[in-house]
């Protein structure tokens, strides 16, 4: 009986014991505040007392790691960021451990970080270079070589000539007919990290949008249109001596057929959109539209 009341009274005393120690949403909130405002003793106090109790949350310990850069104690803080770092990989834990290594000095586990997030998606070149922890070395070959690399693997699209085919499209433009006549306006932009060339099209009587991109799975291009009568359009092409020539599969009167719309860069500087449908395989073709889009004065 003896062994028994000793026993509840332990295990009371270790849930007291538990309960005392266990991370309350007070807590959290008090550090998240703390690292929000940059209150970094008062972030560092916070989140030391929940990496305490939580030792895997590494969340909190990264946010330790950067509290302890803010309030200078660099070397603690790059223990902490390393562990991150070790138990997940990432560029935010990786970009932080590199400036808590160039703080002290040491260049090569600096570089080897930055060499390791290259494999993990990069860093913004924007963070290496405004950052004054990497003020150091900003002028260093290797440290720009990395810059360059980063931003490539920040921004594959912008590197990649592939993506580049289409961007003879991209300005503010006036849509004429034949004739000469507006028909329409035009914004297109490049968005999305140089990746995706955005449509923006209005008429007096209609609207739409595009989403135009190089898909380096099946090597072509893709524009998806919609517009304001709920036409849905699935294009796919590429570049055909120098044309940009995109070609969905439609309908026509019960026949299949196919819609083909061929982009051409003037000497001028403006661009033909050459609108054309064939009911017969693409062995004869029949205009559909023919614009030309003048850059707005």
């Amino acid at each position: 009986m003896k062994t028994l009341r000793l026993a509840i009274t332990c295990l009371i005393f270790a849930i007291s014991v538990a309960a005392q120690n266990a991370v309350t949403p007070e807590m959290r909130t008090a550090a998240n505040d703390a690292f929000q405002k940059q209150d970094w003793p008062a972030a560092v106090a916070a989140y030391e007392k929940i990496v305490s109790v939580e030792d895997k949350n590494v969340g909190a310990r990264y946010r330790l790691g950067v509290s302890m850069l803010g309030a200078d104690k660099v070397a603690d803080a790059a223990r902490h960021l390393d562990t991150a770092m070790t138990a997940s990989p990432n560029p935010v834990f990786g970009a932080a451990l590199a400036r808590a290594y160039s703080r002290l000095g040491d260049k090569e586990k600096m570089y080897a970080v930055l060499e390791r997030c290259l494999t993990l998606g990069g860093i913004s070149p924007d963070t290496l270079t405004s950052d004054k922890d990497f003020a150091a070395v900003r002028t260093e070959a290797k440290f720009a070589d990395l810059v360059k690399k980063h931003d490539i693997a920040v921004n594959p699209c912008k590197a990649s000539p592939s993506f580049r085919e289409f961007d003879f499209w991209i300005g503010e433009w006036d849509a004429k007919n034949a004739q000469g006549v507006t028909v329409g306006s035009s914004s297109i932009q490049l968005i999305l990290g140089n990746c995706v060339i955005s449509e923006n099209w209005s008429t007096p009587v209609s609207s739409g949008k595009s989403y135009n991109i190089y898909d380096t799975t099946d090597k072509k291009w893709h524009q998806t249109w919609v517009d304001d009568k709920g036409t849905l359009t699935h294009y796919a092409g590429g570049l055909v001596e120098g044309k940009m020539v995109l070609d969905s599969d439609a309908v026509v009167n019960g026949k299949k057929a196919i819609n083909r719309m061929t982009f051409s860069k003037l000497a001028d500087g403006s661009v033909r959109q050459h609108g054309e449908t064939s009911s017969d395989e693409g062995k004869t073709w029949t205009t559909t539209f023919d614009f030309t889009y003048v850059k707005k004065k």
